[in-house]
């Protein structure tokens, strides 16, 4: 813009020139001005003075002097841009136990919203350009492209990533980067949006841990928030709400953790950590109120 503003003051101030020293019409004294700037040999439109001839040679000595500026410009944006992609690509090469985003709509902004709020790395995969150069103005790191490409889930790091969320609206996409992530890293954690509710099977089949429908959601949250509307705020408060002191979380427990083999009771983990355990999972079952 900046650019283009350069050359549009020097068109207007060319043509008024022209006009108030040779009293031209306004069409000639601005044909006179783009053809002095761009150089292209026409001629003169009508005889010069003395003093249109100097102003002549200035427009010239501008022109010349604005092109120098502004591919100056282009060249730095060039270098500037290729070398923020170096960088960025570097970046992600490096990420290891992150999430790969499939999709910055306003699902995906959403999720990555989230895990910049926990500082849990991530990469966002996005098709349309346009959103993809909005990802990259928020400093996120963004590979451009089509994410039901193996090429793509491996520039993402598939094979080292801890989860994939599949946002896209179109569940025909979701369930080909479902296939496609779980075939390269079988082990990875994949979360899926169906737009349809009658995709989720579908979607499981093809290795997805969890699917969710944003309309089924929508619409039981909407029923809990009118029928028990403090259990619906008191939700919100313990996942969304970082500056209560208050949270929801889950915990892993490795083979060689000093809890593993104790009950609950021996444990003593309110005592000793003010934690309160709402379930548990044993061999993929759960277990609610284990206390």
């Amino acid at each position: 813009m900046r650019d283009v503003g350069a050359v549009a003051v020097l068109v207007l101030m060319g043509t008024f020139g022209f006009m108030l020293i040779e009293h031209w019409r306004i069409l000639d004294a601005l044909f006179m001005t783009v053809i002095t700037l761009t150089t292209v040999g026409y001629g003169e439109v009508r005889p010069l003075t003395d003093a249109g001839k100097i102003f002549a040679m200035f427009v010239i000595f501008a022109g010349a002097s604005t092109v120098v500026y502004v591919l100056g410009d282009m060249v730095e944006l060039f270098v500037s841009f290729n070398f923020e992609l170096r960088r960025m690509k570097d970046q992600i090469a490096k990420l290891t136990g992150h999430y790969i985003v499939c999709g910055w709509g306003r699902t995906g902004q959403e999720v990555t919203d989230h895990f910049m709020v926990k500082k849990i790395p991530f990469v966002v995969v996005e098709s349309d350009p346009v959103l993809a150069r909005r990802a990259r103005d928020a400093e996120l790191l963004v590979i451009e492209g089509d994410a039901t490409s193996d090429d793509i889930l491996l520039q993402a790091q598939i094979k080292k990533a801890a989860g994939v969320i599949c946002g896209l609206p179109d569940d025909a996409a979701n369930t080909f980067i479902v296939l496609s992530a779980k075939e390269l890293n079988a082990n990875v954690t994949i979360v899926s949006r169906a737009a349809n509710p009658g995709s989720e099977s579908k979607l499981r089949r093809a290795g997805a841990n969890m699917v969710i429908s944003p309309y089924v959601i929508a619409g039981r949250r909407m029923a809990t928030a009118v029928t028990h509307p403090l259990v619906t705020e008191f939700l919100d408060v313990v996942m969304h709400a970082p500056e209560y002191d208050l949270r929801i979380d889950q915990v892993n427990l490795s083979e060689n953790c000093v809890l593993v083999g104790k009950s609950l009771k021996d444990a003593n983990i309110k005592q000793q950590s003010g934690a309160m355990i709402l379930a548990l999972n044993q061999s993929g079952k759960l277990i609610t109120n284990p206390l």
